[in-house]
């Protein structure tokens, strides 16, 4: 499902069986560019991503845990009291696909963060113009807000 997070609707909702595998859903975008998505782990797509990437499409996405991202330059590295949270890490990373069987690199910005309630969390993201901080927010905005809000009216109405 795709929300406008201006207008807190649903602009697109793809219903597909149970088997299908969740990334499978991202080829039926089609965001403009200056879009930011906002997916999490099951959707890692790295070919996709590279295509908006090129298409200046943006994305928030959590980093699965099995991931073989490569560090290539730490950027930024803090370390946080038992009381703090924030950002306290951003690698510029590069993780490989393939396209047309040839092995392709994917540059990312790979954001660590600790919540307030001591969680970790591993953001990646093609925009390099917005904070960490933004990372974090924009991804706890798709839980707390946008997909909480258009599920509870899906579900009140179908």
């Amino acid at each position: 499902m795709l929300t406008d997070i201006h207008a807190d609707t649903a602009v697109f909702a793809k219903i597909s069986e149970a088997k299908m595998h969740d990334k499978k859903f991202l080829q039926h975008l089609h965001p403009t560019k200056g879009s930011m998505l906002v997916f999490d782990k099951a959707y890692n797509y790295y070919r996709q991503f590279a295509e908006w990437t090129d298409e200046g499409v943006y994305f928030v996405c959590r980093l699965k845990d099995n991931a073989k991202a490569e560090v290539q330059e730490t950027l930024y590295e803090k370390t946080l009291g038992k009381e703090e949270h924030g950002a306290y890490r951003i690698d510029r990373i590069h993780l490989r696909y393939k396209k047309d069987k040839q092995e392709k690199i994917l540059c990312l910005r790979l954001v660590y963060y600790r919540d307030e309630q001591g969680r970790k969390y591993k953001f990646i993201t093609n925009n390099w113009d917005i904070t960490a901080e933004e990372v974090a927010l924009i991804y706890k905005y798709r839980w707390t807000w946008t997909i909480e809000t258009t599920f509870k009216k899906l579900k009140q109405n179908f």
